[in-house]
């Protein structure tokens, strides 16, 4: 004896769901038109209406088993999907459920006759908003019908996407989203976003790229309708708060920003989301701004044209990194498409490309060289800085007499004071934290550097009161070597050491 078939997913019939589907099954033997939607217009020669008038017939002969097992496997598909519901009421009892998947969830339902397994899970389910449409879809697809399912009723249309107010309504509130009367998110008015105008409905529905969620819009308030297209009545667009400045006669930037055909049919495919999309359009916009223009500058959606000096004076940063993208959009024609005003983004963005010049923009050759094979820890903005600093560094050693033999006071001061010219006030700072020592002149040397620094005060309990006072005196020696170049750096430095009572003697190199 063979082994018997099992339908793939069959499992007993737990009591609620059995009762359930029994009671079902039994109002629709006592009325089969709770599964004719109600129509629009009063159509002549309606499918669905025929169908129902063959269940009536069906639902009549219900208790003759032979004539049941027949409808039950011949003839229209959604007849035989009524029959084998009914017949569950006839036998009174649900023997077995199958489970399947669908885009609402896993659904169960009852295995009965040659019966389309959608046909059977739309008759059984004709109380669920979503799942009744699977038993009307090809229906709506062959006779060009749009059928709009809501929670109480399946309404008709058969003259083109016409939306009860009531499907209008229930869908809008099926959208996951803070919206206010006129479908807006609160941020929407800052001028970017993804539109969606649904023609039929009469309604609007905008929202900004922060409230943008991983759902598709448009097939959420299609969701509950059965048509050979349910987004025909759809229109998507990306809006964006582009703002000129400039007047561009041959400007083609405002054609980067209009939504391509090709993203609008991937979106109403349900193959972008809402977030999605506004990703992809942004790329999208960008690599055709950059194809489109050899120069164009622009900080987001404001554009600037060909005008350098607006376009740099809108920047935020530091002075190097300015000198540095001045240094590049005025050594040749660039496409330059900054994400915010933030000069340290924009030279991440730029510095794939082009860090060489933004560096040659700020240094010497050499120390371009240097900069990136020896600091490429940094990044690209603390580059800038970096190579900018050595630069400096570089003109003002060319600035300084060149010392040698220096006794341990005189190199202290010498090697402070050289890096508060080239580093700076913290790093001035921190070599008086590392050379203050223990001896009474040195110690007292480190606090007139700290006084001449103004960080005097805020240390000074780090000293006793008689280096204090020393070191006050002295401040003003520190002081001049911290401003002096050339000759009088070395002057100032002997006459500090001469006023600190130190014998140490300078020699230039």
């Amino acid at each position: 004896m063979g082994r018997r078939a099992r339908f793939r997913g069959a499992k007993a019939t737990p009591k609620t769901l059995e009762k359930d589907l029994l009671e079902k099954a039994r109002m629709l033997a006592e009325d089969p038109h709770l599964l004719l939607p109600r129509c629009a217009q009063d159509c002549r020669g309606c499918d669905l209406k025929k169908a129902v008038e063959k269940m009536e017939k069906v639902s009549s002969r219900r208790l003759d088993p032979k004539k049941l097992e027949f409808s039950m496997n011949w003839g229209d598909q959604l007849v035989r999907a009524y029959a084998a519901t009914i017949s569950l009421h006839v036998a009174g009892k649900v023997p077995y459920l199958a489970t399947t998947k669908t885009p609402m969830g896993e659904v169960s339902f009852a295995m009965r006759g040659k019966v389309d397994r959608d046909k059977l899970i739309g008759v059984q389910h004709f109380d669920h908003p979503e799942l009744r449409l699977l038993a009307l879809w090809s229906t709506a697809q062959k006779r060009g019908l749009h059928i709009y399912s809501t929670e109480k009723e399946a309404i008709c249309c058969p003259d083109g996407p016409r939306p009860p107010a009531e499907y209008v309504d229930e869908a809008l509130s099926l959208l996951p989203y803070d919206l206010d009367d006129n479908n807006d998110c609160p941020h929407v008015k800052e001028g970017r976003g993804i539109k969606i105008t649904w023609r039929g409905g009469g309604q609007t529905v905008r929202v900004c790229p922060s409230c943008a969620k991983d759902i598709n819009t448009v097939h959420v308030l299609a969701s509950r309708i059965a048509a050979e297209d349910p987004t025909d009545d759809f229109e998507v667009e990306v809006i964006s708060d582009l703002r000129c400045t400039s007047s561009c006669p041959d400007c083609r930037v405002k054609e980067s920003y209009q939504l391509s055909k090709d993203l609008v049919r991937r979106y109403l495919k349900a193959e972008l989301n809402d977030a999605t999309l506004l990703e992809e359009q942004s790329k999208a916009r960008a690599a055709s701004v950059r194809q489109r223009e050899e120069e164009v500058y622009m900080i987001g959606d404001t554009c600037y044209g060909r005008d350098k000096e607006r376009f740099l004076a809108a920047l935020r940063g530091t002075k190097a990194e300015k000198k540095a993208i001045s240094g590049l959009i005025s050594s040749k024609k660039v496409c330059v498409l900054s994400r915010t005003d933030q000069t340290a983004n924009l030279l991440s963005d730029l510095w794939p490309e082009h860090k060489e010049e933004l560096l040659g923009a700020v240094a010497s050759p050499d120390i371009v060289m240097r900069v990136l094979s020896e600091r490429s820890e940094l990044t690209p903005s603390q580059m800038v800085v970096e190579a900018e600093r050595l630069e400096g560094y570089r003109g003002i050693e060319g600035e300084l007499p060149a010392l040698e033999g220096l006794g341990p006071l005189g190199a202290l001061a010498d090697r402070v004071a050289r890096t508060a010219k080239t580093e700076g006030k913290e790093a001035a700072l921190r070599q008086v934290e590392k050379g203050k020592g223990s001896d009474h002149k040195t110690r007292s040397v480190s606090y007139a550097f700290l006084t001449a620094l103004g960080e005097g005060q805020s240390r000074s309990w780090q000293f006793t009161r008689e280096e204090m006072d020393f070191g006050s005196y002295l401040a003003p020696f520190a002081q001049r070597l911290l401003v002096e170049k050339g000759e009088g750096y070395a002057e100032a430095l002997s006459l500090l050491l001469e006023a600190s009572g130190s014998n140490e003697k300078l020699k230039k190199g």
